[in-house]
């Protein structure tokens, strides 16, 4: 057995199987080994390059730069990143061979083709960018979830705004605006926003239930605290609400006594049942909600001043609708709608009804309008519902200063704008919203511009 044609056997194939392209070269630069798949990533057939001087295929182009050269010049070792002629990427490494006295006498570089590496990577780079857009897409989506279609009041737009960034944060809330403006619904739409929404919303109105009743509807209580308990207890709304959110309406109607106790709950995170000995840990995000100014009601010391500041961690003034009239219309045609589902109807406002309801000032706020809008529709005798000019009398100086400080084209242009914005949120492309309108989709287009965009 020869044990030196064994060694160079076995050497060759340790060689020829390596993951890496290995090069070999004495101290002249002379090619004395390359991998057979040489001609696979650098595009060069080995014959031309074992027994050539790695200094001239340097020159020649076929290595530019060649890692073997460099560590020959250097007697350095060298690392780089290389794309061949072959349009493969590679990371080469060559290092100096020594002898036993320290001299060189040669250099052997391995390159590892990274080209799906790389490939890779940047595919990664690209769905990386993908998911950063989709995520900023879902964020805005997540925020237009909270806010119906007909958010056009830059007022309204800031409440939005400071709802959408603090709905996932377990602070309290207190939102404040008159009667009807809709505190509950932005409280519901925070409570949809955050990671509770699959958890109950117990609505509590604080003015609507008997103050000798409010403890035991808030905090519960065991069976036998008081005569006429029930068997086995009963939860209160803090306990019923879980993991949810509690919505306390109108905190400013909250009598004295249970103020100091909710201050109590907010500040340990704790309450007892009526009767209980057994301390229950507050799982749910409160939100406060008044039409009262608190701060007077402080000074008239009708409301805890400790308990407003635990409350009054963020607050949202909401504004009455008659600084935000622009979004009547289209607050006409979601209300049309949502009655519609409720009553299974199929009941529209002409333009005229519309344009003058846009310009009454409803003191009621959205409750008044919503209430009008429902009564107006389960009234009315068909679908469509027109001014009656007998409803002037009930609103005749609104009416009669807005006619004269408003023309008619003011109104079409005004429900027209509306009316393309609803129906562009609900089919967003030009060819649909083209098709449902019944006009061509240059002319889609053109309202598109002049309504959307520019919004």
């Amino acid at each position: 057995m020869n044990k030196s044609k064994d060694d160079s056997i076995l050497l060759t194939h340790i060689l020829e199987h390596s993951f890496d392209e290995i090069f070999i070269a004495d101290a002249t630069g002379m090619v004395l080994y390359a991998s057979q798949s040489t001609e696979t990533v650098f595009g060069i057939p080995c014959e031309q390059i074992v027994n050539h001087n790695i200094f001239e295929l340097e020159k020649q182009g076929l290595f530019s730069p060649s890692v073997i050269a460099s560590v020959l010049r250097t007697n350095k070792e060298v690392t780089l990143i290389q794309e061949t002629n072959h349009n493969r990427k590679l990371i080469i490494s060559g290092y100096p061979v020594y002898d036993q006295s320290g001299i060189v006498i040669g250099a052997t570089s391995f390159s590892r083709d990274i080209t799906e590496f790389e490939s890779l990577r940047k595919e990664n780079e690209q769905v990386a960018r993908a998911l950063l857009k989709y995520q900023e897409e879902n964020e805005k989506l997540r925020e237009q979830a909270t806010q119906p279609f007909f958010i056009s009041n830059r007022k309204m737009e800031k409440v939005f705004e400071v709802v959408s960034k603090v709905a996932d944060i377990n602070i309290t809330v207190l939102l404040e605006g008159e009667s009807g403006v809709g505190k509950n619904h932005i409280g519901y739409k925070m409570h949809q926003m955050s990671s509770r929404k699959a958890e109950p919303f117990i609505e509590v109105n604080c003015g609507a239930i008997p103050e000798s009743l409010f403890e035991s509807e808030l905090f519960g209580y065991e069976e036998g605290a008081f005569t006429g308990s029930k068997k086995g207890g009963k939860k209160g709304y803090f306990e019923i609400a879980g993991k949810g959110t509690l919505f306390l309406d109108e905190i400013g109607e909250l009598p004295l006594n249970l103020q100091v106790k909710l201050l109590s709950v907010l500040q340990n995170q704790t309450f007892m049942r009526i009767g209980g000995t057994k301390k229950i840990e507050v799982n749910c995000r409160i939100i406060c909600a008044t039409n009262q100014n608190l701060e007077k009601m402080i000074k008239e010391r009708k409301f805890r001043e400790d308990l407003y500041y635990r409350i009054n961690v963020i607050k949202v003034e909401i504004p009455p609708l008659r600084e935000r009239k622009e979004e009547i219309i289209p607050l006409i045609y979601e209300i049309t709608e949502q009655v519609n589902r409720k009553y299974q109807l199929n009941s529209y406002f002409t333009p005229t009804m519309a344009a003058w309801l846009s310009q009454q000032n409803w003191p009621g706020n959205v409750r008044e309008l919503q209430n009008y809008i429902e009564k107006k529709i389960i009234t009315s005798s068909g679908n469509e519902i027109d001014l009656d000019w007998g409803e002037e009398e009930t609103k005749k100086d609104s009416f009669t200063q807005s006619t004269k400080e408003i023309p008619l084209n003011d109104y079409i242009e005004t429900l027209e704008k509306e009316y393309i914005v609803r129906m562009y949120h609900k089919y967003p492309s030009s060819i649909k919203l083209a098709e449902i309108l019944g006009i061509s989709q240059s002319t889609a287009n053109r309202k598109i511009q002049k309504y959307v965009e520019q919004r």
